[in-house]
């Protein structure tokens, strides 16, 4: 699509037929730009109703959205975008500074006191930021038939919803409204985006209308943009540390302020990557199943809950050598502590389960019952150990599962198939700003849920071997009293 098109001009063999062509006073033919190879997939993509373009710093990720937008505009007329950068002077350093300049090219005008981009054939281009929910109030009344994000983790994810619901277009145009982001990976909604873009894992209870088949993702490296000057580039964003470093000089996927970063699906061992802290399957001990000894311990840890916070059971099962395995989670909402009691009992059934850590608040009782939750659960069969509500002895105490190095694997493993929710929302976990020592509340209830058992006490499992010696033959058994967290011998 070039403005030369469409004006009957033919164009120089020696110009490539995606380049935005304009002519200038001298009615020649000038090149306005060209596209990369992947910004070509950009502009011809019609059909992804959201589509990310992510990847390090520089790679020309907001030259290609705001060309996309000029394109579409010259393309159709009537069209109308919408380019949002999360802050006024964000966006007066990046678009504003090049849209007067390119409008006149383009035989239009730019308003700097609308920041409305003017198109000979009616189309227009609105140019806005997205600071508070009052600014996003402000444009909710708005259609758009495109609209861009530009660096898309800078804003909230209810932003990116609620601003997405204004991209429609009118009935009968052939055409679907479209979302367009680029980000690098790197920002305050780290953590959502990869989730609606890259990992593709929104819960129901996050976004009942999320489709994945709707969402789409494009990686831009620095090698995809032949104007950047690789060897300079490299050289300055080399001097950057940690995730500054991963996410704008290599384009890797870093959550900011992330607490657990000491969490590795996978880990490179020997020179192979290998699963670390998430495994495929359970491991067979003695030629069977893991779950079909009967021998094995089964530790489970409960959070309380009931609407909007869920409550969350976890089961464990804790090895021989002392590693644990979470292989199993479950939540309920809207569930009262009995029901969710009977569902944990239905759910462990064949389990030799040893103990239940528990939220301490479980045990305080209700002024208008006189009973604690822990006493529904006790009538239930599910006897509760009560764990610690403090966020940096959470924190710690996962640290140190995760950590522990036991016959050359981490103490902590946790099945895939049986935990989404933990290892989704485990990586996810900030830093408390007011102190780093503590992990900040958010969508806290599975990782909260794995302190409680952390904080425990726990036994390495012993198989269990019947004695041929007579009873008056064996020698007498110490009784063990509980208290507390602790066992103690008497």
């Amino acid at each position: 699509m070039t403005a030369a098109v469409d004006q009957g001009i033919p164009l120089p063999s020696d110009v490539d037929p995606a380049s935005l062509m304009v002519l200038d006073e001298n009615d020649q033919l000038t090149v306005m730009y060209t596209p990369t190879p992947k910004g070509k997939l950009v502009h011809a993509d019609d059909s992804t109703p959201n589509l990310l373009i992510h990847g390090p710093r520089g790679t020309g990720k907001s030259t290609i959205l705001r060309f996309d937008a000029h394109m579409r505009a010259m393309k159709f007329p009537g069209f109308k975008y919408l380019i949002l950068r999360r802050t006024m002077p964000q966006l007066r350093k990046s678009h504003l500074g090049f849209i007067e300049a390119e409008m006149k090219k383009l035989g239009g005008k730019y308003n700097k006191t609308e920041n409305v981009a003017y198109y000979p054939n009616g189309s227009k281009g609105y140019f806005s930021h997205c600071e508070t929910e009052a600014d996003v109030l402000n444009l909710l009344s708005s259609e758009f038939d495109l609209i861009i994000f530009d660096e898309l983790t800078t804003f909230t994810i209810d932003m990116f919803i609620k601003i997405s619901a204004c991209a429609r277009v009118s009935t009968g145009s052939g055409r679907i409204a479209l979302v367009r982001a680029g980000t690098n990976p790197l920002g305050e909604s780290t953590a959502g985006v990869m989730r609606y873009f890259i990992t593709k894992d929104v819960s129901p209870e996050e976004n009942p209308d999320y489709d994945s088949s709707e969402f789409g993702d494009l990686y831009i490296g620095a090698s995809d943009n032949p104007h950047l000057d690789m060897v300079a580039y490299q050289r300055r964003l080399s001097n950057l540390q940690g995730h500054a470093r991963k996410a704008w000089l290599d384009g890797t996927w870093e959550i900011e302020g992330a607490y657990f970063t000491d969490f590795f699906p996978r880990m490179v061992v020997d020179g192979e990557q290998r699963p670390w802290h998430v495994i495929d399957e359970l491991p067979t001990v003695k030629g069977k199943p893991l779950l079909a000894q009967e021998w094995i311990q089964i530790y489970r840890a409960v959070d309380s809950g009931f609407n909007p916070d869920p409550a969350v059971c976890l089961w464990i099962a804790v090895m021989p050598n002392g590693c644990a395995i979470v292989f199993k989670e479950d939540h309920w909402l809207s569930t009262v502590a009995r029901d969710v009691a009977k569902d944990i009992t239905k759910e462990s059934q064949g389990m030799r389960v040893v103990d239940t850590f528990a939220d301490p608040t479980m045990f305080a009782t209700k002024a208008h019952t006189g009973l604690a939750d822990s006493d529904y659960y006790e009538t239930e069969g599910v006897s509760l150990t009560a764990s610690r509500n403090d966020r940096a002895a959470m924190g710690k105490a996962i640290h140190e599962w995760l950590g522990t190095i036991i016959d050359g694997a981490p103490k902590l493993q946790i099945l895939r198939s049986g935990c989404p929710q933990l290892i989704k929302t485990l990586p996810e976990m900030q830093r408390d700003k007011n102190d780093p020592r503590k992990i900040a509340p958010g969508n806290d209830h599975w990782v909260v849920t794995l302190a409680y058992f952390c904080q425990g006490y726990s036994t390495p499992s012993v198989e269990y071997t019947p004695s041929t010696l007579p009873l008056w033959m064996r020698k007498k058994q110490t009784a063990v009293a509980r208290v507390g967290q602790a066992n103690y011998v008497r």
